[in-house]
């Protein structure tokens, strides 16, 4: 007895990857505190994020239904690299004192 194909799922492609930048309006709270905006429709949960808030958003995380970001600083304004260089500590070589 031959066993039946299986089917599989359809999955539109995601408006956001991980590392994009996408500004957004927090539209309402989660339930563990995070932000949650749409992009294109998408949802994304935004780490730190307020309702009302609007945010650029990077992303970290992918899921089938969702996405999870950080926000990457306030709507309109372009991150620079000094910027994100103060959120990543210094290489020291040798002892630290």
């Amino acid at each position: 007895m031959e066993e039946a194909p299986v089917k599989k799922r359809f999955e539109a492609p995601k408006p956001v990857a991980v590392g994009d930048v996408k500004e957004a309006v927090i539209e309402s709270q989660g339930g563990q505190g995070d932000g949650i905006a749409k992009v294109d429709g998408f949802i994304v949960f935004v780490k730190g994020a307020a309702k009302g808030e609007r945010c650029r958003i990077r992303i970290t995380d992918v899921k089938r239904t969702y996405a999870i970001g950080e926000k990457a600083g306030p709507a309109g304004k372009k991150e620079t690299v000094d910027e994100m260089e103060e959120e990543t500590e210094p290489f020291r070589d040798g002892p630290t004192g």
